[in-house]
Formats: structure tokens, sequence, C-alpha cells
């Protein structure tokens, strides 16, 4: 297994009061020699202050740029030791700039590697330095450590800068997915119940109609019937919206059954399916008859239509029959739709072209939380 960390980051972003140029006060260590070298003139001071204006300008360039960040960091160890030639505490103060910066590219196996290079290359100088014991243990004992302290901390706070980073992005993702997700479940849920509700109140309208004259009291009856199927409808729609619709199978076969005796179809069920469904089976379930049954009612042109519901070794098994004009174009929305419920949950479609008619058998198991 890799380590997580063994693995090229990009720089995180940086927080609103985050500045890297107040980092820079530490360059004032720099003064330390010429301030209390009681032999320290103007040169002194003018070159501790052109090593700091020199690692500022750089440091400052290669915070901006990723890529300035390594080629920086050996200038800086460069001009620490040319500072150690010369009477100057560079050594002390370059090294950890130097190692705050690398600590930004690459692995955490490239960082060890990279702060023993610098530790090595520090205490190789020590004795090119011309600072008198212990002045020489203060100026190098806390470089040596703090080059370690400042790389790994740096190092960690990027990585967990980055790892945030990942996470709200992952965190975005999954929100969009999950509203597309919902949103394709509403598409689904609105185009099966619309369809099944619309077809029968328009083949209710039309029969109201032919019977105006004829049938005063079947035509009250089947204008009560509209009535009932648009405020069942204008409630299910509202629930599908919220999100927490269940549709019962049982109360589905009776709705199929009247619809299609509306439309002229004959209709026969059969099979034993009775027992304790979990809702997500029987909401899914449900919606394929609805579906299957607005199919044979819009296009099918159908006179029988046989309806076979069967449980049996952890599966329900859903089969409708008809002896209409077959499959006659490509699936639409409702099928598709269809086929992505019933294989969310677990579940398969099949379709049949027969002669004559079409054959929809779904195929659900039982255990389907």
């Amino acid at each position: 297994m890799t380590d997580p960390t063994d693995t090229e980051r990009e720089p995180p972003r940086r927080s609103p009061g985050y500045n890297p140029a107040w980092y820079l006060v530490f360059l004032g260590f720099l003064f330390l020699t010429p301030a209390f070298n009681p032999e320290g003139g103007v040169r002194d001071w003018a070159l501790a202050g052109g090593i700091a204006a020199l690692t500022a300008v750089a440091y400052m360039m290669a915070t901006r740029n990723r890529r300035y960040r390594l080629p920086v960091a050996a200038f800086l160890m460069v001009l620490a030791l040319a500072g150690t030639i010369l009477p100057t505490s560079a050594m002390g103060v370059l090294p950890i700039f130097a190692a705050a910066l690398v600590a930004t590219v690459g692995t955490r196996r490239q960082l060890i590697g990279r702060l023993a290079g610098i530790t090595i290359v520090t205490l190789a100088s020590m004795p090119l330095a011309q600072i008198p014991m212990p002045y020489l243990l203060l100026v190098y004992a806390p470089a040596l450590l703090m080059i370690w302290l400042v790389g790994l901390s740096v190092f960690d706070d990027v990585n967990r800068n980055v790892e945030t980073e990942r996470l709200r992005a992952e965190n975005a993702r999954i929100e969009y997915l999950a509203t597309v997700t919902e949103r394709e479940r509403i598409a689904r849920d609105l185009h099966d119940l619309a369809g099944q509700a619309l077809t029968a109140v328009t083949l209710r309208s039309e029969l109201v109609q032919r019977l105006a004259d004829k049938d005063p009291e079947r035509v009250r009856s089947e204008a009560a019937a509209i009535e009932q199927t648009a405020r069942e409808t204008l409630a299910a729609l509202r629930e599908t919206v919220a999100g927490w619709r269940q549709i019962e199978l049982a109360d589905e076969l009776v709705k199929g059954e009247d619809a299609l005796r509306a439309a002229g179809v004959a209709v026969v069920v059969s099979g034993d399916w009775k027992q304790d469904l979990a809702p997500s089976v029987e909401t899914v379930v449900a919606l394929a008859l609805r579906e299957g049954i607005t199919n044979v009612v819009r296009h099918a042109r159908a006179s029988r239509c046989e309806i076979e519901l069967e449980s049996l070794d952890g599966q329900l098994t859903l089969t409708m029959s008809d002896d209409g004009i077959g499959i006659a174009r490509p699936e639409g929305s409702g099928l598709r739709g269809m086929r992505e419920r019933v294989g969310a949950a677990g579940g398969k479609v099949q379709i049949e072209k027969h002669d004559p008619g079409t054959m929809l058998r779904v195929t659900m198991p039982v255990a389907t939380p």
C-alpha cells in the first residue's frame, strides 16, 4: 500500500490571512553578527543587508511560482555558503527558508532526502565559518533544529490543505450527483404518474362525450371517476416531488385493470405474489406495471392483456403480454426510465416482440431493502 502523501501535490489555496512576507522577519538574524561583533563596520552591515535583500526577492518569487521553489532553495543554500565564508550568520538563517520551500514540492520521501541534504551542507559549512565558539553553536544549533521542524511542519500543512481541497471537491461532486439523481427520479416518477393519469382521464372523457345523450347515469359515474383520478394524481404529484411517495402494488394493479377496461382491453390477472415486500421492491414493480399498462393503452392497439405476478426463489416477477401490434418504434423515455429504476434496484427488464403483441417481464429480488 502506498503512502497517500507520496504523491505530487498542487499547492493549496492560501487562507485569507496568510502572507508569506511575514516570514521575512527572520532575516533580521542576519544582522546579529555585525550587531554583536565589536570589530564590525559598515561593510558587515552592507553585506548582511545585501544577503537579506537577495533572499527576500528570491523567496517571494518562489512563493508565487511553484516551479521556482527548488531552484530558489538551491540558490539560497549557495548564498548561505558564500555568506559563511564571509563573516555573516547566513548559514543560521537561509537553510530554514530553503527547507520551507522544498517542503511544498514533492512527496514525503523526497522531502526527507532534501532536508537531509540541507542538513549535511549546513554541517559541512561549520569549519568555514568565521564565528568563534561558543557563538558558532548559537548560530548552527537552532538552524539544524529548525530545518527539520519547519520542513516537516510546512509539508504537513500543505498536505492537510490539499486533502481539505480534495474533500471539498469530492463533496461538491457528490452533491452534484445527488442532485442529478434526484432530478432523474422525479422525472421518471412524473412521467409514469402523469402518463397513466392523463391517459385514463382522456379515455374517460372520450367515453363521457359518446354517452352524453345516451346514458346520463353512466356519464355522472365516469365524470366522478375523472374527478377522483385528478385528485389522486394531484396528491401523488405532491408526494413524488417531496420524495417520500410509496406506491402499493395491489392498488396499482386495481387502477391498471380499470384503465385497461376503460380502453376496451380485456384483462386477465394471475399469479401468487401476496407477501410482505420491501417498500423499494413494491414501488419499483408497481411503477413498472404502471408504465407497461400505459404503453398498452396508448400504443399497443390490443384487445387483450394478461398480467402475471409470481414470487419464486427469492424473486418477484411481473409478466405482461398483449395481442397488439408489437414494438413498432424505439423505446421512449418511459421504458428507459423503467430500465434505469429497475436496474438501480438490482432487477432486470426484458422486452420481447411476439406474434402478435409484446411481452414485458420485470424481475426483482424481493430482499432489496
